[in-house]
């Protein structure tokens, strides 16, 4: 099997675990009063020192009162906060697993979360207590249909107290007066050591429960320090709206950034005018491109109104801008554009544009040190012509060793042992520099966030007026994003125009009040005389574009703004 290796190589210690990692900075060294995080939620600060130290406190009292086992599960579903920055490392330094789930989702959504997750306690926002609840029920239900005997998690409130339950609340009831520490554990080998169990749909299907280990994080860390450490200079600023449950958002302010020095401001939902405010105040220099946000740069007069004076860098993760709005983007502030690709099955990132690097438009950037990939055709069974395009397989110290309770899901994801199959079409130069040209993987990709079609599809096909149906997606240039779309056979008692008019926005209503906002059907429901399907049955959902008929759940207006 051909491969390529990253350029450069550095070592990676086996024996740091991430509580350790916060105990150290890089060089020279931070000092303990650097300010690494700030929030919109409680209003809060924190210093590395104060970071430390209560993490360490909050360990303390939570293995006093709870005495957990070793590698208890977690969730943690609360807004970007201080106090999730908190909580994470405590529950790392009492030896516990972090299960991330989004706080702001509906409560199927966090059942399915707590069913692939399994956590034995939850740390929950007080206000979404009620919902997290409905979830526990949910999930102990699906469980149980599948004879996994699962017993219900601990709740414990954070930031707000909830306003019944008399759950206990964090950090009131686990402080002591003695302001005693956990002492920080010691791990001889922290390559097998789970440290999160991240929710991604990983190659196909649902959410699965991605294994990231001590070791994946810490080499994350130290491969983007040994990459490009001037990018992330001690004076580098972020407001991150992006939610910390999502990989895009976990690296940087839980790990990097308290290593590094970088400060981010938890913001937790964004909107355009309060975000600009926050620019305004904290001053940050880089900017975390969701494709929304970037097209509100450069549409709107929000960089003249507000101070974006030392903006330095925008990251995004992509296809290229068209030239026109690239140019009104890069005419708003001293930014520039940083290309950027990552996954959650790589703790994160695996190819960073570097700072004095001068790139095509169309690649992402050089691999991280110690990463290998390998291209693939034909299903896998050979090599690429050299440098591709062919599928991306990858191996490094950062890459999962593998998803939770899904034996089915690690034989389709990783090939061969050790390799795990990305299932994007990329090439590679010389130089290490990678291009991602397609995608094998049947995942939409909505503004930063993955929805799975099989999962859209379930609710579809079981809508009264839906005789089969296909979800995929259309690319919607004026969002650079793509738009989960829904192709359905329309059962035969709607006969007039009319009526298959009227059924198709039910069915969009019916599916778009069942999801989470990134989940709904944007790009409408589409009537089809039949699916477009391969000798075996299964959905060509790249063709589900044109098999559709003309009647639709979006009005003419819709179309033109959406399609």
């Amino acid at each position: 099997m051909r491969t390529y290796t990253s350029p450069t190589q550095i070592d990676i210690p086996t024996n740091l675990s991430l509580t350790q990692l916060l105990q150290t900075t890089t060089q020279p060294p931070l000092p303990p009063s650097h300010l690494i995080a700030t929030d919109s939620l409680a209003h809060r600060s924190l210093t590395l020192h104060e970071l430390r130290t209560n993490a360490g406190r909050i360990a303390h009292g939570l293995s006093r009162t709870y005495s957990p086992r070793d590698q208890s599960h977690w969730a943690v579903i609360l807004p970007n906060s201080c106090d999730y920055i908190e909580i994470v490392h405590a529950i790392l330094w009492l030896g516990g697993v972090v299960c991330p789930i989004n706080h702001a989702i509906v409560a199927a959504e966090i059942a399915h979360g707590l069913t692939v997750t399994r956590p034995d306690y939850v740390v929950v926002y007080g206000p979404v207590v009620e919902t997290v609840e409905e979830a526990i029920q949910i999930a102990e239900s699906e469980l149980r249909k599948s004879g996994v005997q699962w017993r219900a998690p601990t709740v414990i409130t954070i930031v707000e107290r909830a306003e019944r339950g008399g759950y206990k609340h964090i950090p009131d009831d686990f402080l002591s007066p003695s302001k005693a520490l956990l002492p920080i554990p010691q791990y001889a080998d922290t390559r097998q050591r789970l440290a999160t169990i991240h929710l991604s749909s990983g190659t196909t299907g649902p959410p699965k429960g991605v294994e990231l280990t001590h070791y994946n994080f810490v080499s994350n860390c130290k491969q983007l320090e040994a990459h490009d450490s001037a990018q992330f200079h001690r004076g580098s600023k972020i407001v991150a709206f992006t939610p910390f449950a999502h990989i895009g958002n976990t690296t940087f302010p839980l790990f990097f950034g308290p290593y590094m020095g970088i400060q981010h401001h938890a913001m937790p939902k964004f909107a355009l005018d309060p975000f600009a405010h926050l620019v305004d105040s904290i001053k940050p220099t880089i900017f975390q491109g969701v494709p929304s946000v970037v097209l509100a740069f450069a549409n709107s007069d929000i960089t003249t109104r507000y101070d974006f004076s030392r903006a330095e860098k925008i990251d995004c993760g992509g296809p290229p801008f068209k030239k026109d709005m690239l140019e009104r983007l890069m005419s708003k502030a001293p930014w520039r554009i940083n290309q950027v690709y990552g996954m959650t099955e790589a703790a994160g990132y695996v190819a960073y544009q570097r700072s004095g690097d001068t790139q095509a438009d169309t690649v992402v950037g050089p691999l991280l040190p110690n990463l290998e990939i390998a291209l693939r055709v034909n299903e896998g069974k050979d090599d690429a012509p050299t440098g591709g395009p062919g599928e991306m397989w990858l191996r490094g110290p950062n890459i999962t060793r593998g998803y939770a309770f899904n034996p089915a899901a690690n034989a389709s994801a990783f090939p061969r042992e050790g390799w795990y199959n990305t299932g994007d079409v990329c090439t590679i130069d010389s130089k290490g520099v990678i291009a991602v040209v397609g995608r094998t993987k049947e995942l939409i990709k909505y503004k930063g966030f993955q929805v799975s079609p099989s999962e859209l599809e379930a609710y579809l096909n079981s809508h009264q007026h839906v005789v089969e149906g296909g979800v995929g997606a259309v690319y919607d240039e004026s969002q650079l994003t793509e738009l989960p779309t829904a192709y359905v056979v329309l059962k035969p008692h709607l006969v007039t125009e009319k009526d298959r008019k009227q059924a198709l926005q039910e069915i969009q209503m019916s599916i778009d009040g069942k999801v989470s906002g990134y989940k709904k059907l944007r790009g409408g429901v589409w009537e089809v005389k039949s699916l477009p399907r391969n000798p075996t049955g299964k959905i060509l959902r790249k063709e589900l574009k044109a098999s559709r008929s003309g009647f639709s759940s979006l009005d003419r207006a819709d179309r033109r703004s959406k399609l």
